[in-house]
């Protein structure tokens, strides 16, 4: 879906590409004033053209907003802004409407005429008003150019039962998410190492059908209020309130994440009571460095200790979507 989202043009290589176009056109005509005549013309529609159908592309390949699933519009307009969003495209539209019109206009009195100083007159007139229009949109384009960069590298997800990852930062939940699946998220030792949201999958037979759940890395959560949340930690909680059927939350009782265990199962709370209609299943990881004498599940990234039963305790909440 995203991935079709063409390049954005600058307003500058928009025309460029316009003026490159003309250069392409070649007629064959005997009369030399007919030839002078359509050559005009065809130039004059391929420069028209070029940039009207630019940017009509734009604005069909880039998805409507409302069509999109809540998730997806919510994760949009946290990395980009959703209102601008629309604004922009608005004004590409605009921009295309008004150069087609330029041109269907102008494109009359080109084919009537049978003066040539006029015809070269009329065509400088329909490059220059359409470059003017193309020019007052450079900051709408510039922006569709860095929403398309961020929408492309958006995840594909799935209506399929989902699994959502979540915890403080470095407790190991991109860890898990590499030891469940085959996705492949970065992993370092420092906060917020998982500033986008990583998608993988697990699946496991039963009798003549194979279950699936999606598993979802978020990036690392603290203990403090929405508001207060970074745009790294917003992803993380839209996850959690559009996708969440499952949610393994992920402690780490040796605290060389860096947050004490207070500070995690604060967290823990918070998240139970904002997203009650999801399973909780919490796992506590680094179990080959320490064990705390609790009911949790006991897991190691590094020695998948603990990682099968996890996955059946999850496949134990599997119910299929409607």
């Amino acid at each position: 879906m995203f991935k079709e989202i063409p390049i954005i043009l600058s307003s500058d290589k928009i025309l460029d590409k316009a003026f490159k176009s003309t250069k392409k056109v070649q007629i064959v005509d005997r009369d030399a004033f007919y030839k002078k005549k359509k050559t005009i013309i065809a130039k004059t529609e391929s420069f028209a053209m070029t940039v009207v159908s630019t940017l009509e592309n734009y604005v069909k390949k880039f998805p409507s907003i409302n069509n999109l699933s809540t998730f997806y519009q919510e994760i949009i307009d946290i990395k980009i802004d959703v209102d601008k969003l629309r604004k922009s495209l608005g004004a590409v539209d605009w921009a295309r409407k008004t150069c087609q019109s330029i041109y269907s206009i102008q494109n009359k009195q080109l084919r009537k005429t049978k003066d040539i100083n006029f015809l070269a007159s009329k065509q400088q007139e329909i490059y220059g008003r359409i470059s003017s229009v193309v020019k007052q949109i450079r900051k709408e384009l510039d922006f569709l150019e860095k929403a398309q960069r961020i929408m492309r590298k958006l995840p594909d997800i799935f209506d399929i039962p989902t699994v959502v990852i979540a915890g403080y930062p470095n407790v190991g939940k991109s860890s898990l998410l590499r030891c469940i699946s085959k996705a492949k998220p970065a992993i370092a030792q420092y906060p917020f190492t998982t500033k986008e949201i990583f998608v993988g999958h697990i699946e496991k037979k039963n009798k003549y059908k194979t279950l699936r759940f999606q598993v979802i890395d978020t990036p690392g959560l603290l203990d403090r209020p929405f508001e207060k949340r970074n745009e790294i930690e917003k992803q993380a909680i839209a996850a959690l309130r559009h996708l969440a059927d499952v949610i393994v939350f992920v402690i780490d009782p040796s605290q060389t994440c860096g947050y004490s265990i207070e500070y995690q199962k604060n967290l823990l709370k918070q998240l139970k009571k904002m997203f009650t209609s999801s399973k909780f299943i919490i796992v506590e990881n680094k179990s080959d460095v320490i064990k705390a004498r609790t009911k949790n599940i006991k897991i190691s990234c590094q020695t998948d200790e603990g990682i099968s039963p996890l996955c059946d305790k999850i496949f134990s909440y599997y119910k299929e979507k409607e």
